[in-house]
């Protein structure tokens, strides 16, 4: 067998391995749900952010508009962070060369601020973060 052959054959497995990742990780950022609630106001929102339950108790509807406004702007907030921490779990338990992807292309919650970024990965730090994650799933489980 040829050494290109042997190399086709390597990229291929990769590539179904990144697909893999890559749908498993779709499908868990997803199912990601944020919730907050502060006396009557309760918001739940996707991974994204976006609203996706308002809850408004009848006695919170009397509050002046101003409160009410405060109140929910608030509540959203605290909601989006939720979210955030929980899309982070997932993501710091995921592939690290999909993780390090994704990292890069992250966007900043307010654009007018200067885009972090995190010092690029050494190669000893690449293949360390490779074998603790292939460490981890052989000792975890392929399919979990």
């Amino acid at each position: 067998m040829t050494e290109l052959a042997e190399w086709e054959r390597h990229l291929e497995a990769a590539l179904a391995e990144i697909r893999y990742n890559t749908a498993q990780l779709k499908k868990a950022v997803e199912s990601v749900r944020g919730t907050a609630q502060i006396s009557g106001v309760a918001v739940e929102v996707d991974a994204d952010g976006a609203i996706t339950e308002l809850r408004i108790t009848p006695g919170a509807m009397r509050w002046s508009n101003t409160q009410l406004a405060k109140a929910i702007t608030d509540v959203h907030q605290r909601a989006r962070a939720d979210a955030t921490a929980r899309t982070d779990r997932i993501l710091n338990e995921t592939n690290p060369r999909l993780r390090g992807a994704i990292q890069q292309l992250r966007v900043e919650p307010n654009p007018g601020q200067a885009q972090r970024s995190a010092p690029p990965m050494s190669e000893e730090e690449i293949q360390a973060a490779d074998d603790a994650y292939y460490e981890r799933r052989n000792r975890e489980g392929w399919n979990s």
